[in-house]
C-alpha cells in the first residue's frame, strides 16, 4: 500500500511541475494521481511536509525568481509562465516571499554585477568553455527526496534507485547516472531542495514505490565539465553563472538543470570526480 502511495503522489508532482503555468485544481490532481478527493490533501500534504498549496506557490515563486536572474522575459510574461494571471497577483506573492518587487529584484539580482563581490578561487580545475549540443529526450527512472542537499540522504535515494535497477536488469554499458537539483540554494528555503536521483531506462518499465518514471528534456544544452569534490557544487555553479552564462549570448530555457556523474563517489577520491553540468538553452 505504501508503494502504491509513493507511485500515485509522484504522478501528481511530475504532473504540477510540468505544467507551473496552469491553474490547479484538487479534483484534477486527485484524479491524477487516483486519490479520492477528501483525503488526497492530507495524504500529498503529509508526504510533502508542507500544505499542497505552499508547495505549488513555493514552486511558482522560486521559479518566477529564476527567471528574473537568469533571463530578458519580461515580468508579465514570466507571470503567465508560472500561473498568475496578473502582474499584481504575482508582484504581492513575490513581495511577500522575497520583500522586493520582481522588477526590483532583478535590478539587484538580473545582471553580472550581483556576482562581483563573489570572489574567484585561485584555481579551480574547471573548464568556462563548454560543449553546446544538442541531445536527444530521455526516459528516466527517479528517487525523489526533500530536504537540505547533504551526503546522507542523497546516497540513500541511490541505493534505492540502484536495487530497482539491478532487480529489472536496467545497467548496460549505456547507463547514465544523472542528478536533478531542482532548488537554488540563493533563493530556496534549504530544508524543502528537492533532488532526484536518476538513471536513463532504455526499457519499459513501470513506476514502483518510490521510484518514479518521467521524461528529461531534449533539446540544446551547454556542457561543462568539472573535476572535483561534490562539495565544491554551489561554488562552481555560481562561476558558470558569473563567468559563463551572464558573459555570453545564450539565455536557459525551461528545462532541467542537470549534473551526468562521469564517475562515482563510492569508488573514486573527491578530487578526481567528474562531473558534466548541463545548461539547457534556448
Amino acid at each position: 500500500m505504501r508503494d502504491d502511495y509513493w507511485v500515485r503522489i509522484n504522478k501528481v508532482l511530475n504532473h504540477i511541475q510540468a505544467h507551473l503555468e496552469n491553474s490547479f485544481q484538487l479534483s484534477e490532481l486527485s484524479a491524477i494521481g487516483n486519490f479520492s478527493q477528501h483525503h488526497f490533501h492530507r495524504i500529498i500534504s503529509a508526504y510533502l511536509g508542507e500544505p499542497l498549496g505552499a508547495y505549488i506557490k513555493r514552486l511558482r515563486i522560486e521559479k518566477a525568481a529564476q527567471l528574473l536572474r537568469f533571463s530578458d522575459i519580461s515580468v508579465t510574461e514570466i507571470g503567465e509562465k508560472v500561473g498568475y494571471d496578473t502582474l499584481s497577483s504575482l508582484s504581492a506573492a513575490f513581495h511577500k516571499r522575497f520583500g522586493v518587487s520582481p522588477t526590483d529584484y532583478r535590478k539587484k539580482y538580473g545582471n553580472k554585477a550581483s556576482f562581483d563581490i563573489m570572489p574567484l578561487p585561485e584555481k579551480v580545475n574547471f573548464d568556462f568553455n563548454p560543449i553546446i549540443k544538442t541531445i536527444p529526450a530521455m526516459k528516466i527512472a527517479f528517487v525523489r527526496i526533500f530536504g537540505e542537499y547533504a551526503t546522507e540522504p542523497i546516497g540513500k535515494a541511490w541505493e534505492k534507485l540502484f536495487k530497482f535497477s539491478t532487480k529489472h536488469d536496467l545497467f548496460s554499458d549505456k547507463t547514465k547516472m544523472i542528478g536533478i537539483s531542482y532548488d537554488d540554494p540563493e533563493i530556496a528555503e534549504n530544508e524543502k531542495y528537492e533532488y532526484n536521483a536518476c538513471i536513463n531506462i532504455e526499457k519499459e518499465i513501470s513506476p514502483e514505490g518510490e521510484i518514479g518514471i518521467k521524461e528529461l528534456k531534449g533539446g540544446k544544452y551547454a556542457v561543462f565539465v568539472y573535476k572535483g569534490s561534490y562539495e565544491n557544487f554551489p561554488l562552481v555553479y555560481q562561476l558558470i553563472f558569473k563567468e559563463w552564462l551572464l558573459k555570453s549570448d545564450y539565455e536557459l530555457r525551461d528545462a532541467e538543470i542537470f549534473d551526468r556523474y562521469v564517475n562515482t563517489a563510492w569508488d573514486t577520491e573527491p578530487d578526481k570526480l567528474i562531473t558534466e553540468i548541463h545548461l539547457p538553452l534556448r
